[in-house]
């Protein structure tokens, strides 16, 4: 996909997966009522009795400097498809998305962060609904995202390893796959 047929399809996952999970459980669309989170307060949402309130999408105001500023952090240039999911939307989906609050930007996904997958080229974005695989796109055939498989890993199995040692054989034998690619991994979780 180019850039823009990219665009198209994550906005439409975004606003695809709000509303499936506000139609499937209404809960799963819901914050603390607290004051960081009102610019995400849907619009005329009160707080219910237990200090709740439904969240929004909101177009995600992100600068080239912040991502830039990502990737010098992380230690990874982000592949293209991974840059526009996390500049389209602030969002308080869970695990397998990965929250991004206006508040603290890309915070799912540094969640997900680990020096040991990075720099055995792959690159973790969030976690399994039960917080135990940390899921990863595997960079190993970059630049064609499409051909990125999206992998997991047990997050217990990482404390063997010596964050300073390469062992992609080693870890890729450890690794389960999730789906082809980011695309097919977003398709996965509409289902």
């Amino acid at each position: 996909m180019n850039a823009e047929e990219t665009k198209t399809f994550i906005k439409s996952f975004f606003e695809s997966l709000y509303e499936k999970e506000k139609n499937e459980a209404e809960v799963l669309v819901k914050i603390p009522a607290e004051k960081e989170n009102e610019p995400m307060w849907a619009e005329g949402a009160v707080p219910d009795k237990s200090k709740w309130v439904t969240w929004r999408l909101v177009p995600a105001q992100v600068s080239d400097e912040e991502i830039a500023a990502l990737e010098r952090q992380i230690g990874v240039a982000l592949p293209q498809v991974l840059k526009i999911f996390l500049t389209t939307y602030f969002h308080y989906f869970g695990g397998e998305v990965g929250r991004n609050p206006i508040e603290n930007k890309f915070s799912g996904f540094l969640h997900a962060w680990n020096p040991i997958l990075v720099r055995n080229g792959y690159l973790p974005f969030g976690w399994d609904n039960d917080m135990y695989f940390i899921r990863c796109m595997d960079l190993k055939n970059m630049p064609d995202e499409e051909k990125c498989q999206i992998v997991e890993i047990d997050h217990e199995i990482l404390f063997d390893f010596d964050t300073d040692t390469t062992k992609r054989d080693e870890l890729a034998s450890k690794m389960r796959p999730v789906a082809e690619n980011f695309f097919i991994y977003l398709k996965n979780l509409l289902n």
